[in-house]
């Protein structure tokens, strides 16, 4: 199940999930179909959002694993530093419902 998702509820409208990479449109195109993701990559190629979001790596030649939330008003809402990728769906549910309720 994905993020905005709940087994009892249709998925939240105004949940969006994107990814961005610094990857090639290409190489993006293999990981979607290998991961059989079910939303859309965006290639950052020039490095434009991962400098704005502050995820290069020292070298600069690669760019964090983060994920960021959003809110409805374009501001950061929350931040997840580190994504370990076998539980970080039920992290992502389990925050986008806290600030649904807050």
């Amino acid at each position: 199940m994905l993020p905005g998702e709940d087994e009892e509820k249709e998925p939240m409208p105004e949940t969006v999930i994107l990814g961005v990479s610094i990857d090639k449109i290409e190489t993006q195109k293999k990981f979607k179909a290998k991961y059989e993701l079910p939303f859309d990559l965006l290639s950052d190629h020039d490095k434009t959002i991962a400098k704005a979001y502050d995820v290069l790596g020292l070298t600069k030649l690669t760019a964090q694993g983060k994920t960021f939330i959003i809110d409805p008003d374009g501001n950061i809402a929350y931040v997840f530093d580190k994504v370990n990728a076998s539980k970080h769906d039920e992290e992502v549910k389990e925050v986008l419902s806290k600030l649904r309720n807050a």
